[in-house]
């Protein structure tokens, strides 16, 4: 048995064998029609020599009995350009924008049934590219040709070979990372063509990578995983890297979508290759929450854009930041650590959305209105599958009561303790309905032209309603009681100094009902 050995294919393993036996076949001959009886012990002799050897080792275990002098390796670089052709051409007919759930619109007020979108935001869209798992690059085996063992370390001595044996070895071709490959200098510095250019070489080489691994595992070389497409695997990560740590903005953020939508993907494919740095990918995975948290904060807020809109920047990132953690659910689970970093994300620009108020808004009530503004802009996409988890939708339905009450105390129940409670009761005075008609009005013509999102408005009107008017309505009564018990001259010196209008409950109802902006 000591010449036995295991060549890569079965037809080469056949040949040396048939040319070796092929006298004893032609002894074996006879004339046509001719019949003889072999003996037992011969006819099982020869059934032997035309068996299929490898399988009669005793199965796939006994296939790691490798010959000294054949290691896995390419099957040269004329095959691999094919191959790494028909994946960017696949990755550019694949590639297609996707849409955000929500197109904003100019003025994003949500003010009414008359407002006309306008789409067409820049960042309303974004490019992605197909999946690593559904590219194909042919049917061809592009790795394991035997070669020389001197080409991987380690691995015992043997002559000379022509094979390629890394993936890294393919210097000519720019689209397969390798060490030496320049990293991303900055978000400032990709467009959409550089930004395509880094997703072929990001997908192309996790492609062949996890093409390597699937290969090397069905030919028995898993052992030299780690030399095959070692240097490629290694160079994936460093440019991972370099873009998850890159410091993005909400001008990038288009970019920044594409890139990350394909990092996950790769990210993902490599997750489950078992190879010395894996770990590094959940720190990279990590790192990408963390850099969609920095734009977030550091979304820019200018005053003049904030004010003719009710919806923060930060809060169109933030959807867009739900709809990527939703696009990419399965990918996202795979890679990241246990953690609920899309209430992360919502605690990020609820301090962001309060920080903005306290600067720029100086009405009573209008800092909360803005807050609640953006809260319910969230809200409202809730009906698309999955964007919104149960524990974040849950967290902003209580947020949006919190402020609602905030505003309320702060705008209305001023009135309440002035001309309805106390001493007020006990000692009603004539000008006590004066004043709460006069401050109902001022308070009323600051907010009628507040812009405020078309579901929160409908609360807002039903909570003041319910607020104020039945404290009118007793006011009104207390009223006109003291009237009724006053001497008629005393009731002509009222009345002349009275100068508001008593107004019914339904009227008041009606200025309510038309507070904020249409």
């Amino acid at each position: 048995m000591a010449d036995r050995i295991l060549p890569p294919t079965e037809n080469q393993a056949l040949g040396p064998r048939r040319s070796r036996y092929s006298s004893f076949y032609h002894a074996l001959a006879l004339p046509a029609g001719a019949m003889v009886r072999a003996p037992t012990k011969l006819r099982v002799f020869g059934r032997w020599l035309s068996m299929d050897r490898r399988h009669s080792s005793g199965g796939a275990d006994q296939i790691r009995q490798d010959p000294p002098g054949c290691v896995p390796g390419l099957s040269g670089p004329e095959q691999m350009a094919a191959a790494v052709d028909a994946l960017r051409v696949a990755i550019v007919d694949g590639a297609r924008w996707i849409p955000s759930l929500t197109q904003r619109r100019a003025d994003s007020s949500g003010g009414g049934d008359d407002d006309d979108d306008e789409s067409g935001h820049p960042n309303d869209q974004h490019l992605g590219y197909p999946l690593v798992q559904s590219l194909s690059a042919g049917d061809s085996c592009l790795f394991f040709v035997p070669g020389s063992a001197r080409s991987v370390p380690g691995l015992p001595d043997a002559p000379e070979g022509d094979g390629v044996y890394r993936l890294s070895d393919v210097h000519e071709n720019p689209w397969i990372l390798k060490l030496g490959t320049e990293t991303l200098p900055g978000p400032c510095d990709l467009t959409n063509e550089t930004t395509r250019t880094w997703i072929m070489r990001l997908k192309i080489t996790t492609k062949l990578v996890c093409l390597s691994k699937q290969q090397l595992h069905e030919q028995n070389w898993e052992q030299c995983f780690s030399e095959v497409p070692g240097q490629p695997l290694e160079q994936l990560l460093v440019v991972a890297r370099s873009f998850s740590d890159a410091i993005w903005s909400d001008i990038h953020i288009s970019q920044m979508l594409t890139v990350f939508d394909a990092l996950v993907d790769v990210l993902s494919n490599i997750q489950g290759l078992c190879f010395s740095r894996s770990g590094e990918v959940v720190d990279i995975g990590n790192n990408m929450v963390i850099a969609f948290k920095v734009v977030i904060q550091r979304t820019s807020s200018d005053i003049r854009s904030i004010k003719e809109s009710t919806i923060h920047p930060a809060t169109f990132v933030l959807v867009l930041v739900l709809e990527f953690f939703c696009r990419n659910r399965d990918m996202v689970q795979s890679i990241l650590e246990s953690g609920d970093y899309n209430s992360d994300m919502v605690n990020c620009l609820i301090s962001k959305l309060n920080e903005c108020a306290e600067a720029n808004f100086q009405e009573k009530g209008q800092g909360f209105i803005f807050v609640m503004n953006n809260i319910y802009y969230v809200l409202q996409n809730k009906g698309h599958p999955e964007l919104l988890s149960p524990s974040v939708e849950s967290n902003f339905v209580s947020l949006a009561d919190e402020y609602i009450k905030r505003y309320l105390q702060e705008s209305w129940f001023p009135l309440i303790p002035s001309y309805l409670c106390g001493d007020s009761l006990k000692k009603p005075h004539h000008s006590s309905l004066d004043k709460f008609l006069e401050r109902f009005f001022s308070i009323c013509k600051i907010q009628r032209t507040w812009k405020v999102q078309t579901e929160l408005k409908k609360k807002l009107r039903e909570e003041i309603v319910t607020l104020i008017v039945p404290k009118y309505v007793f006011l009104k009564a207390l009223q006109e009681r003291l009237n009724s018990h006053s001497p008629s001259w005393l009731k002509g010196m009222y009345r002349a100094r009275s100068v508001k209008t008593v107004y019914e409950a339904e009227h008041m109802e009606e200025v309510i009902r038309n507070l904020f902006e249409r």
